[in-house]
Order: structure tokens, then C-alpha cells, then sequence
């Protein structure tokens, strides 16, 4: 217990250090604990070639409520480590009608092992509480590569009496207490009749998402792949006349508890009071840790003595860095800064690459004439208004597209050189996806951030993350583990798992922060802030009538990503009426196809590029729903909800 203990501990602070100091880090459940939970939990895996790649298994239903499984594995071993062979741990206790001190029983009996690839297949089975863990390999004998084992077992009691005459089977193919990836699952099922209903759900604890499902005399199941800490229920119901005495098997106890030993009052003490210091503890830590990351690293980076926005000049000396909690003051500027568009104006200001900063990027394409825009009306009393694409043929001038850019226009126009806003949508999510992560790149290539701000936030939430779920399923997992092996019901371990889900959330809020501009990226903020200033504050007198077309245009995309498109075509409105008014007529873009008044033509094309933007944003992000019926048998079914289940790993 001792070493158990301790491992936490060691493993917490572990990954602690190492994410402090930027390197990355796996998390897996230990293999001499991950396969004797006592009830459906989320885990870890480390190594990622350490899983099933074809799972078949094959349910036979006898009359009197038995029911004789065969497990057709092929399990993958992670290369470099040493594997004796594989667990399957198959619950065999189950709760009965929420009762606390009563629980169903299925008796395990006729375990078998084969190897068709010739794997040792030594035999051992221990139980613990509501599982019995079937240990097949040799401890003398290590295997690698890709092996096949054939299981075979027996439950006693399992079919269950609904009674309203009909009988059902109700099986978690693969636990939710899952900690590998299963790929091609597939399950078959043959009973005395055939069956009249069938259902298949896959996901996480709860999930009503339904995976294949075929009824009729042999009912078949599949899922494509069931990932760590998921798994894959499976429900069959059939005439109750079609088996005998379905009685089950009721005991007195708890599902977990075992006769395997048990702890002094003394050390239970212990336990508790060391569970509680820990939980105390490691918040504190946490804030300490995470607040010296966040002040030496999560601040933004400035060039000392020099004008803010302004970066050395080549051949400068080197100018210092330091850090600064505060951006610096921004002058206007009447320019956006070189060369930088405004997706990635958007992306440095916030730190984000926002849908608006990918849709402003498709209008700044169109401006500098790589694609036109034409609002279309709709048809119908409800119908929405849409937008006509077209992809501008030959060269156009400029500087050559960055990455994002002509990953974004050759995205749009995937089908052909016309496109309409609406044929994107259920089709683009994965494209944004990529432009979004390509955008992420750019400013890390351009020298702005040093990592991408994404993957460092990413990665504190997903490590904040982990503590928060260790907390949760360490409380219910760990307390189970001791309860059913010691009998140690009054150990307090919840103080840690709260403590754990405390530092989860510290390591979450303050890991959000940890994205930092360098220096030249603050630089450019503080340009980029001092141009948005002039969107805000231009006035009508201020722009020439000639130029203002181009103007208009070419600041409009940043308009939109920084939420001023309203207020700039205001200032252009004003201009367009003066220049009429002295005779002079401002004509429609070129890159904009459609009607144009030159008084109003300015505050329309705005308003129309805003419901662009906004459209094209819901357009871009939208995916296929899905779907499914809510299942049968007391409410419906789910994933992790059968009456029982198998799971495992290597060992």
C-alpha cells in the first residue's frame, strides 16, 4: 500500500516537472492496478502500439440462462518492451434492483486459452470483487509482435428475466474501464430463439451513440474502434418462453468486497491522514508551481529602451528582453503592419486563431483578387441568403500566398472554380481544422511565439485535465481497490481525490496563460493594436476620394476581425456623399459582383461581408449530426451500462 501510495505521489510531481520545463508527457495506468478495477473507469495509455487490432467475440445462450463466450483477440505489443501476454478481467458481480447489501452473482467456470500464432498460454485466475482476472502468458516467457489468443469461459445466470415476457442479454463487449485501443470489434449472438430486438452502443461511460446492430437468428455487432476509456455494449431481447428457470443468483455483500486480507485500525488511520495532508498539499503546490511557470514564462516578451512596436534593425546591436505583464502603450498607426494579414493580426492579438480571423482571411483574399464574392437571395418565405464564390483565373498580383492561405482558397474551391457558401457547410470542419493549425504555424514561423499558443494551452488544460479525472477515479477506483482486497471501507481516500481535482483546475486556469509573445511578437501587437485604434477614430476628412475604393478594401478584412465593419463603412459613407456632392462617383470593388449605390454602396457592402463573415463562420465549423433511439430494456441502453462486461490489456 505503502508503494502505492507512493507512486502517486512520485508520478504527480513527475509530470509536474516535466511539463515546468516544456517537455512532453504520456500518462498510462500501471499495469499491475489498470486491470483490476472494480468498476467502469476512464485511463490512460502510455504506449500507443499496445492494442487489440481485431477483437471478435461470439455469445452462445443457453436455455437456462447461461451463456458460453468465445474471445477471438489479436493484440499488438508495444515494440521495446517486454510483454509476457495478455488480461482479460470479466465481472462476474453485479448490482441487483440498488440494493446495498445484495448483488448478483455470475459464476465463471470452462476457462480456455489458445494460440493460433503459438503465444504461451499459461492460465491464471484471481479474483478481485466484482471481477476475476484471467492472467494468459508465462512469467518466464516474453512475446512481441502481433499475437492471437482464442478465450473461451462460462457464466452461470447471466440472461435476465424482464418481465414482461421477454428475456434479455445485456453485455458490455468492451468496458468502459477500457485502457487500450480496440479496432474492428465485432460481436455475434445465437440463443434458443431468434432474437426480436437488437441494439449496439460505443463511447464513453453513458454514451447513447449506437454502433452496427442486425437481428434474426444469429444478431451481429461492430464497431469500428473503441478508444481508451470507452467501450461497446451490446442488447439482445427475445421471448421469455424461450428459456427455462432465469432465477439469478443473489448473495449477500457488496459487489466488491473480498476476503483477500485487511488493514489495522492503526494503518487505515495512517492512510486516511496521509490521503489527507496529500490532498491539502498538492493544490497548494500546484498554485506555488503554476504561478512561477506563468511569471517567468506565461508573460510577454519586449524589447527593452526601444519605441514600442518597434523591433532592432539589422545589423543593430542586440537589444535586451525582458518580460512585462502589461502590453505596451499602442500609438495610432494608419497602417496595418508589414506584411502581416489579418488572420494574423487576429491570431496575435488574442492569441487564437478564431473562425472570424479564417473568414476576414477569405475577404482579404477576395480583395487582393483571388476569388469575387455575389450575395444571392434565396427563394421560399423562410429561405436564408447565400453567397456565390467564383476563383479568379490567371495571376494576380501580390506577394505569394503563405500556407494557410492557399490551404484556405484550395479548400473553398475543392469541387470547382464556382462554389456556393451553402455547399460548404458538413463539408469544411476538417479543412478549418487545418487552416486553424496552419495559421498556428505561421506565427510560430514568423518568429511571434516561440510554440504555438494552441498546443501550449492545449497541453496545461489536457494535463489539468488528467489530475482532474486521477481525482475522480482515484477516489471511487483506489477506495474500491483497498475496500474489496482489505476490507478497508472506512479509509478516508476522498481528501486526495479533491485534492487532485483542485490541483487539476490550478493546473487548467493558469495553464491557459502560459502562451507568451516573443519580442517581435509584442512588437507586432502593439502595431497591430495602434491600427485597430485608427479604424476606430478615422475620420471621413482624413481619406482622399480617389483612394477611397482601395482603402475601403484593403482595411475592410481587418475591420471585420476587429469588430469595427460597421463604424469604418460609416466614415466611407460620409465620403462617398461628399465626393457626390462635388460630382465625383466612387465605383463598386472589383473583387465585389452585385448592385452598388455610391452613397450607400459603402455601408451595404460592410453589412453584407458582416453576414458573410458570420455565415461563413457557422458554415465553416458545422459537421453531420448524429443520432440515435434512446435503445430498450428499463429506460435504455448505453455504453458501459450492460450487466456485465470484459476488458483488459498486456502485462
Amino acid at each position: 500500500m505503502r508503494r502505492l501510495l507512493a507512486a502517486l505521489v512520485l508520478g504527480v510531481v513527475a509530470l509536474f516537472v516535466s511539463l515546468g520545463f516544456g517537455g512532453s508527457v504520456a500518462y498510462a495506468a500501471h499495469p499491475a492496478y489498470g486491470t483490476g478495477a472494480a468498476s467502469d473507469v476512464s485511463g490512460f495509455v502510455l504506449a500507443t502500439d499496445d492494442l487489440a487490432t481485431a477483437f471478435d467475440e461470439q455469445y452462445v445462450l443457453n436455455d437456462d440462462g447461461s451463456v458460453d463466450f468465445t474471445q477471438n483477440i489479436t493484440w499488438q505489443f508495444p515494440s521495446g518492451e517486454e510483454r509476457h501476454g495478455i488480461d482479460r478481467n470479466v465481472q462476474v458481480r453485479a448490482g441487483y434492483q440498488n440494493r446495498e447489501d445484495e448483488y448478483r452473482y455470475y459464476s465463471l467456470s470452462d476457462v480456455s486459452v489458445t494460440s493460433p500464432t503459438g503465444a504461451p498460454t499459461d492460465i491464471s485466475v484471481s479474483d478481485f470483487g466484482a471481477y476475476k482476472r484471467i492472467r494468459i502468458g508465462s512469467p518466464s516467457e516474453t512475446v512481441t509482435g502481433t499475437q492471437k489468443y482464442v478465450v473461451k469461459f462460462h457464466l452461470d445466470h447471466f440472461v435476465n428475466d424482464i418481465g414482461d415476457g421477454t428475456a434479455e442479454f445485456y453485455w458490455n463487449t468492451v468496458s468502459t474501464s477500457n485502457y487500450n485501443t480496440y479496432r474492428n470489434v465485432t460481436a455475434s449472438l445465437q440463443a434458443p430463439a431468434a432474437s426480436t430486438k437488437v441494439a449496439c452502443y460505443y463511447g464513453e461511460q453513458g454514451s447513447t451513440d449506437q454502433c452496427e446492430s442486425t437481428g434474426g437468428p444469429i444478431a451481429q455487432f461492430s464497431a469500428p474502434v473503441v478508444e481508451p476509456g470507452q467501450g461497446m455494449s451490446v442488447i439482445a431481447s427475445f421471448p421469455r418462453t424461450a428459456f427455462g428457470d432465469l432465477t439469478p443468483d443473489l448473495r449477500q455483500g457488496s459487489t466488491g468486497s473480498t476476503n483477500a486480507g485487511s488493514l489495522s485500525p492503526r494503518t487505515a488511520s495512517l492512510v486516511s491522514q496521509l490521503a489527507i495532508g496529500l490532498g491539502g498539499l498538492l493544490p497548494l503546490l500546484a498554485l506555488a508551481g503554476m504561478g512561477a511557470l506563468v511569471w517567468q514564462r506565461g508573460r510577454d516578451e519586449v524589447y527593452a529602451g526601444l519605441t514600442p512596436g518597434l523591433s532592432p534593425g539589422l545589423g543593430q546591436e542586440a537589444t535586451p528582453v525582458v518580460r512585462t505583464s502589461r502590453a505596451p502603450m499602442a500609438a495610432v498607426q494608419f497602417n496595418p503592419p508589414p506584411g502581416v494579414q489579418p488572420g494574423m493580426v487576429g491570431t496575435v492579438i488574442d492569441e487564437t486563431a478564431n473562425v472570424v480571423d479564417v473568414t476576414g482571411t477569405l475577404i482579404d483574399l477576395a480583395v487582393r483578387g483571388h476569388l469575387t464574392l455575389e450575395k444571392i437571395g434565396g427563394t421560399g418565405l423562410f429561405a436564408k441568403d447565400d453567397w456565390v464564390l467564383r476563383r479568379s483565373s490567371g495571376a494576380t498580383t501580390g506577394p505569394a500566398l503563405a500556407a494557410y492561405e492557399q490551404m484556405l482558397l484550395d479548400g473553398v474551391f475543392a469541387s470547382g472554380a464556382e462554389v456556393r457558401l451553402s455547399a460548404l457547410k458538413n463539408q469544411f470542419a476538417s479543412t478549418l481544422k487545418s487552416v486553424q493549425a496552419a495559421m498556428y504555424d505561421e506565427v510560430v514561423a514568423r518568429g511571434w511565439f516561440r510554440r504555438s499558443p494552441q498546443s501550449q494551452r492545449s497541453g496545461w488544460v489536457a494535463f489539468g485535465t488528467v489530475l482532474m479525472g486521477l481525482g475522480v477515479v482515484g477516489t471511487f477506483w483506489v477506495g474500491g481497490f483497498l475496500a474489496s482486497k482489505f476490507g478497508a471501507d472506512g479509509i478516508r481516500i476522498w481528501p486526495l481525490g479533491v485534492g487532485l481535482v483542485l490541483t487539476g483546475l490550478v493546473v487548467r486556469l493558469l495553464g491557459a496563460r502560459m502562451a507568451a509573445r516573443t519580442a517581435d511578437g509584442t512588437a507586432v501587437l502593439v502595431q497591430s493594436r495602434g491600427f485597430e485604434e485608427y479604424l476606430k477614430t478615422a475620420e471621413a476628412g482624413q481619406i482622399k476620394w480617389e483612394e477611397a475604393q482601395d482603402v475601403f478594401s484593403r482595411y475592410l478584412p481587418y475591420a471585420i476581425v476587429f469588430g469595427v465593419a460597421e463604424r469604418w463603412a460609416k466614415v466611407f459613407q460620409d465620403v462617398a456623399s461628399a465626393a457626390q456632392a462635388a460630382g465625383h462617383q466612387i465605383g463598386a470593388p472589383m473583387w465585389w459582383v452585385g448592385s452598388w449605390d455610391p452613397t450607400w454602396g459603402f455601408g451595404g457592402l460592410a453589412s453584407s461581408m458582416d453576414d458573410f463573415s458570420t455565415t461563413a463562420a457557422g458554415t465553416f465549423v458545422s459537421t453531420p449530426g448524429s443520432s440515435g433511439s434512446s435503445g430498450f430494456s428499463g429506460g435504455g441502453g448505453f455504453s458501459g451500462g450492460g450487466g456485465g462486461g470484459s476488458s483488459g490489456g498486456s502485462w
